[in-house]
């Protein structure tokens, strides 16, 4: 009898089990299986449990496909954590809470190297000197502290990134999307999946379709004294090369950097690429239509004196911001000194024939729809909005060699070696007298 009612209560269960009619199958196309680039999103959860071998220490009489004790009890398997939430761009995250507690993980040092920098030219009234100290001035940089839990913070440290020095970058591992935290943390923007291409890009935050993308391994190597495996992603926009490096002390902080580096290049974060206990060590960016950019950790020291106050999502005090980002003053990396320390002295060069040039330094004139960067003998000097125009003073008279590039690569224009004074244009060029260093890319 006592048996005939155990059966009873466990038919329920079975049912609940099976498949509704019209259900797909779960096993994979012919087609799908004899690809070599197989789709990177996590596959869906299995509905049927795997069918125990019956010498599997099983009893006789427990139900196929459920796990039970030895006494027949069924056991029901952990679910485990939530899958992360989203971030949503018009919604405040509530502030969490401060704590004194130190966190494990690694800080990093990384750059990003764009490609296809022309050099300095030569002449004996070229400063080399003060055009490498404008370089390391200027050359994009973050600071980037991962925790093992599953924190990530990144400061931009450099005057030539898209937002200004000290503002950050947060995230944490239940959420899918980054805020980004203006200086001294006084205001948070977020910023939800999709969206973190077009910060970086373009200073502005718009959101892009992300794809699955395609995932083709490369090998293994070493970086940093850690062992790597090598991947290639691809997408429409473009792909990415990424070098990830075994590191099981970051934990979960790994992820939240590849799922960032990822996404840049359209692929959807929750890519299994992306895995804890791995970290990104390079990622090589090559957009469809030419052009890239590289990404380097340059240096990582474990720690395990991380401060949970410096990883908050958000932290307590900032204030939500439904629109804008932190502002970089003028656009203008570099002081009038440090820009005339470019050359030892004046060049005599004809003068300009656009009425619309200025006595002193350049006008660059942005006719393009996108945020773009203005290099001076290869070190980025300022950024100009889209449709707007920036003066910068302090160049000598005489010959530069003038390139117009976006931040992540995607559109560079020619080399072009300009007599100064001068106003040059990027894009459409609006008045056909005026010089067009970079000339018309669209």
């Amino acid at each position: 009898m006592k048996s005939a009612v155990t059966l009873a209560l466990l038919l329920p269960a079975l049912a609940a089990c099976e498949a509704p009619p019209g259900s797909p199958p779960s096993s994979t196309s012919t087609s799908d299986a004899a690809s070599p680039n197989a789709s990177i999103l996590p596959a869906p959860l299995a509905t049927e449990a795997e069918e125990a071998p019956h010498d599997a220490g099983v009893p006789d009489g427990a139900p196929i496909g459920l796990m039970a004790d030895p006494s027949g009890r069924l056991i029901v398997p952990d679910a485990g954590p939530p899958p992360p939430g989203v971030l949503r761009g018009d919604e405040a995250i509530a502030a969490e809470a401060p704590t004194s507690k130190d966190l494990a993980g690694a800080t990093l040092e990384a750059v990003f190297r764009p490609r296809n920098v022309p050099p300095a030219p030569r002449g004996p009234e070229i400063s080399q000197d003060g055009i490498k100290a404008a370089a390391a001035l200027t050359t994009p940089k973050w600071k980037i502290d991962l925790t093992d839990t599953g924190r990530m913070r990144i400061e931009f440290t450099s005057r030539a990134m898209p937002l200004p020095q000290r503002s950050e970058i947060r995230a944490r591992t239940d959420r899918y999307g980054h805020i980004v935290l203006w200086p001294d943390a006084t205001d948070y923007r977020v910023v939800p999946p999709g969206a973190l291409r077009t910060v970086l890009g373009e200073r502005r935050v718009d959101v892009t379709p992300l794809s699955p993308g395609v995932a083709r391994p490369l090998g293994e190597g070493k970086r940093l004294q850690l062992p790597t495996r090598k991947v290639e992603i691809t997408s429409s926009l473009g792909s990415v090369r990424l070098e990830l490096g075994k590191s099981a002390e970051i934990g979960e902080g790994g992820a939240l950097l590849c799922r960032a580096l990822v996404e840049i290049v359209g692929v959807d974060p929750r890519t299994s690429v992306c895995q804890a206990g791995e970290v990104p060590l390079g990622a090589a960016y090559t957009w469809q239509d030419g052009g890239g950019i590289d990404f380097e950790i340059t240096s990582l020291t474990r720690r395990t004196d991380i401060p949970t106050n410096d990883t908050l999502v958000p932290p307590p005090g900032s204030s939500y911001q439904p629109s804008g980002l932190p502002a970089s003053p003028g656009g203008v990396f570099l002081t009038r000194e440090e820009v005339m320390a470019f050359r030892s002295s004046a060049l005599q060069v004809p003068p300009s024939t656009d009425p619309l040039a200025p006595g002193e330094g350049f006008v660059a004139v942005n006719a393009s729809d996108m945020l773009a960067y203005v290099l001076v003998d290869g070190v980025p000097v300022v950024a100009v909005p889209p449709n707007d125009q920036r003066y910068v003073i302090g160049t000598l008279r005489g010959r530069y060699v003038i390139q117009w590039r976006t931040f992540l690569g995607d559109r560079i224009g020619p080399a072009s070696t300009i007599d100064l004074p001068a106003r040059f244009t990027f894009g459409e060029v609006p008045d056909a007298g005026a010089p067009d260093a970079g000339g018309s890319t669209n």
